[in-house]
C-alpha cells in the first residue's frame, strides 16, 4: 500500500460531497480562514465522539442491542438522539470548556458545537471540514477519554499523524490536496511560505485529556483493544479497522525513519507495545 492509498479515508470525504456540501464547506472555512496571525500557536483541535464513541457502546450492551439500528428498533426513532448523541454533544463542550479553563493561552475548536442540519450535511462533509481545520489551523489536537471508540475520533487522530510523520509534505502534495479536501492547497503562498506551512504541520502532537503526550504506539495498541473488545460484545467495530491499520502502517511508510534519530522526526514507534498491536491487528484483519 502506497502513501495515496493510505489516505483514502480522507479523500473519500471529500470526493463523496455533493455540490450544495462544497459550496457551504467553503463558507464556514472562509469564517475559520479569517482569523489572521500565528494561529496553530493559538488554536487546538479537541477530539470528542458525537453519534459513536464509548457511550454508544454502552448503551448498545445495556440494552442488549448491536448497533445503532437495533436501538432504534427496540426503544425508539429518538433512543439514539437522547441516549447517546445529546450526551456526547453536552460533555464535549464542557469538555472543550474545561481545557479552555485550564489553559488561558490557547483556543480550543469543540466540534461538537457546530452542526449543520439546515444544511443536511452528511458525516462525510463534517469530516472534510474537521480534516482542514487540524491541517489548517490546530497546533495540538487533545483527545477526550474514550476517544478510540469514536469513529470519527480515531480517523482524526489517524489524520494528526499523517502530518506527525510527514506523510504529507511537498513532494506529495497532490496527494495532500486531496486529504485535505482544497482545491487550491496552501493559496497565494511563495515557495519558502509554503515550506513553513509543511513544516508547521510535521509538529502536530496529540495529548490525552490530562495533557500527557500520545506516541503512535500507544495509540494504535488502544485503538486495536476497544476494536477486540467490540468485537468481544458482537458491536459494531468494522469502521475502527481500516484506521487501525493504516496507523500501524505509518511507520513503516513515512519518510521519516521508524527508529528516529533524524532532528524534529518523531521518536520511535517500534517498541514491544507497537508489535503487540501490530501482530493483533493483522489478526483482526485476517479473520474478517
Amino acid at each position: 500500500m502506497n502513501s495515496e492509498d493510505s489516505l483514502s479515508d480522507v479523500v473519500g470525504s471529500y470526493e463523496r460531497l455533493t455540490q450544495g456540501e462544497l459550496e457551504n464547506l467553503g463558507i464556514v472555512l472562509g469564517a475559520y480562514r479569517s482569523f489572521r496571525g500565528p494561529r496553530r500557536k493559538l488554536l487546538a483541535y479537541a477530539s470528542m465522539p458525537i453519534t459513536t464513541g464509548l457511550r454508544l457502546r454502552n448503551v448498545c450492551v445495556a440494552n442488549g442491542v448491536t448497533s445503532a439500528v437495533e436501538l432504534a428498533t427496540k426503544l425508539g426513532k429518538d433512543a439514539l438522539w437522547e441516549l447517546v448523541i445529546q450526551p456526547n454533544i453536552k460533555d464535549g463542550i464542557a469538555f472543550a470548556d474545561a481545557l479552555g479553563r485550564s489553559r488561558d493561552d490557547l483556543l480550543w475548536i469543540a466540534p461538537s458545537v457546530f452542526e449543520a442540519k439546515k444544511w443536511r450535511w452528511s458525516q462525510d462533509a463534517y469530516m472534510s471540514l474537521w480534516y482542514r481545520i487540524i491541517g489548517e489551523l490546530a497546533g495540538r489536537h487533545v483527545v477526550m477519554d474514550g476517544w478510540q471508540y469514536s469513529v470519527g475520533g480515531v480517523l482524526e487522530v489517524m489524520f494528526s499523524l499523517f502530518m506527525r510523520w510527514r506523510m504529507i509534505r511537498p513532494y506529495t502534495e497532490e496527494i495532500a490536496t486531496k486529504a485535505f479536501g482544497i482545491k487550491n492547497f496552501l493559496p497565494d503562498m511563495s515557495s519558502h511560505e509554503r515550506r513553513e506551512e509543511y513544516e508547521a504541520m510535521w509538529q502536530m502532537r496529540v495529548y490525552d485529556a490530562s495533557g500527557r503526550e500520545l506516541l503512535i504506539d500507544e495509540i494504535l495498541s488502544m485503538i486495536v483493544a476497544a476494536i477486540e473488545d467490540l468485537r468481544a460484545h458482537g458491536l459494531a467495530y468494522q469502521d475502527l479497522v481500516g484506521p487501525a491499520y493504516k496507523i500501524m502502517q505509518t511507520p513503516i511508510l513515512s519518510p521519516c525513519p521508524a527508529s528516529g534519530g533524524l532532528p524534529r522526526t518523531p521518536p520511535n514507534a517500534l517498541t514491544v507495545v507497537y508489535d503487540d498491536a501490530r501482530a493483533r491487528i493483522k489478526t483482526i484483519v485476517s479473520a474478517a
